[in-house]
């Protein structure tokens, strides 16, 4: 069989949809027979969980900044010497100094545009994600992460996006290999009990925000919508940049419906809260395709979401789930105070976004990106 690397930003213990992603599919490979390296960032050299994966995980610690910038591309370039069939989901720019010291084609995981998102977070821009794209000239500020996408994007062999929404934005960014596919992200159905006919038997409305707390998740349009829905409560999971803003914002509009931050969680606490609530709301203003959007619908929650991007791959408005204008909190009160008042509709959508979820079975993202990796090993 053959030698992978996979290559993260993030892994567990982390949180989030990279580094779930990563981690299952380097196990469901290295089950198949393949032997599988993982190189990633961690804030430890070690975790004991390690030891009970069945492939090799190279953690490089970021407690010294200094000492991580020369240890990450030792790292990634004595990997890439054992390896030709490299799948790399993050590490970007180091993975472009590895391969200068050692040759390499790779097939690069996609899932957003960090120019946008840098963009967004150093302030020089307030552009939606789609307004972004089509505008043409790249903020100062921004120009050389924009430059260094250019050349790892054309160090790659093949380029994959989880939707195809994605893949016509990347399709249009300089430096893009002609062989660009779309592989959408999956979900383990089985990881989430089935909630069939489960009764609120007069309770309020659980709701539930799951994700990275920054400019673009929309948070505060969810706080705002929270205004006057006295039959629901919400819980926010997550923290990020913008987490003090939003507990600051939230004591000042003082919401008549009770709102909880939780901040960051475990994989199976986030679980837990997933299966504890009703109604998943994601109302950002880009998403790819979301893992917590695939999770929420195996758990057999109602989602909420924005009219962008992938969202609208996975969700058809009052099918098996509902679908609001971004930004616009009147529209996501009118959902949510729609759903606490017909618990019948809540029901019908929450079966529907289950059922919607098994069309994206983990088993079938793995099966492709391993043929895929197969395929282009030089």
């Amino acid at each position: 069989m053959s030698r992978i690397l996979i290559v993260t930003n993030i892994f567990p213990p982390l949180i989030g949809g990279p580094a779930t992603f990563a981690d299952r599919l380097a196990g469901v490979l290295a089950e198949r027979g393949h032997r599988v390296t993982v190189v990633c960032s961690s804030n430890e050299a070690r975790d004991q969980s390690d030891a009970e994966r069945p492939f090799r995980v190279v953690r490089v610690p970021t407690g010294n900044r200094y000492v991580y910038e020369v240890k990450v591309r030792t790292a990634l370039a004595q990997a890439m010497l054992g390896h030709r069939r490299i799948l790399v989901a993050g590490l970007e720019p180091y993975v472009l100094d590895a391969v200068r010291v050692v040759p390499r084609r790779y097939v690069l995981r996609v899932p957003g545009d960090t120019v946008w998102e840098s963009a967004r977070n150093y302030g020089v821009t307030r552009q939606s994600f789609d307004d972004f794209q089509s505008a043409g000239e790249v903020p100062g500020l921004v120009r050389g992460i924009a430059a260094q996408r250019q050349r790892y994007l054309s160090r790659a062999v093949t380029v994959v996006t989880p939707s195809h929404y994605l893949s016509g934005v990347v399709g249009r960014w300089p430096g893009v290999p002609s062989d660009l596919r779309t592989i959408h992200n999956g979900v383990e159905l089985g990881d989430y009990p089935e909630r069939v006919g489960a009764s609120r038997r007069g309770r309020p409305l659980r709701v539930l925000f799951v994700g990275r707390m920054t400019n673009w998740k929309g948070v505060e349009t969810l706080l705002l919508a929270a205004r006057g829905l006295a039959s629901v409560e919400i819980e926010m999971v997550g923290d990020g940049p913008e987490l003090p803003m939003l507990e600051g914002l939230h004591r000042q509009l003082g919401a008549s419906c009770p709102v909880r931050f939780f901040g960051r969680q475990t994989e199976s606490a986030v679980r837990d809260r997933m299966l504890a609530n009703d109604v998943l709301v994601l109302p950002s203003n880009y998403e790819g395709l979301s893992h917590t959007l695939l999770e929420g619908c195996a758990a057999g929650l109602v989602p909420v979401v924005s009219a962008i991007g992938g969202n609208l791959e996975v969700i058809r408005d009052d099918d098996n789930g509902l679908v609001v204008p971004y930004g616009d909190p009147a529209a996501l009160h009118a959902a949510l105070a729609r759903l606490a008042g017909d618990e019948a509709l809540t029901g019908r959508l929450a079966i529907a976004a289950r059922r919607r979820a098994a069309a994206f079975p983990f088993s079938a993202t793995v099966d492709q990106y391993a043929a895929l990796i197969e395929e282009t090993g030089t």
